[in-house]
């Protein structure tokens, strides 16, 4: 069973996608980063992501990590207060530490693609 499946698929993903910008968009050294965008096609587009990520339906059809962050300027230590959130919102969902630590090692590949500044 991939990722995906094991994390309880596309209604977990949506309730994860919910709670973990629940939690971003209440930081305030991230927040800045989504004033003025369409949170809800943020959202659309991360729960396609993560189903593409973790192993499910091949359904996200939006740029590539590298090019919708490109510009942004984001820094090594907010990569890693984001990743930060997501461990949290996987442990406040009470996914098991062994499949949190699978999720949080797939979106850690993408740090290369989205930090801008070292």
């Amino acid at each position: 069973m991939n990722l995906y499946e094991q994390l309880g698929g596309d209604p977990a993903i949506a309730v994860a996608v919910e709670s973990f910008y629940s939690r971003v968009l209440a930081d305030p050294e991230l927040a800045r980063y989504f004033e003025g965008m369409d949170v809800s096609a943020i959202k659309r587009h991360q729960r396609d992501f993560f189903s593409v990520l973790l192993d499910g339906p091949e359904i996200y059809d939006g740029r590539s990590m590298r090019n919708a962050h490109s510009g942004l300027g984001i820094t090594e230590a907010e990569y890693t207060r984001v990743l930060r959130h997501l461990r949290d919102t996987l442990d406040d969902l009470r996914v098991e530490p062994e499949l949190a630590d699978g999720v949080i090692r797939r979106i850690e590949l993408l740090r290369a693609a989205i930090v801008e500044i070292r």
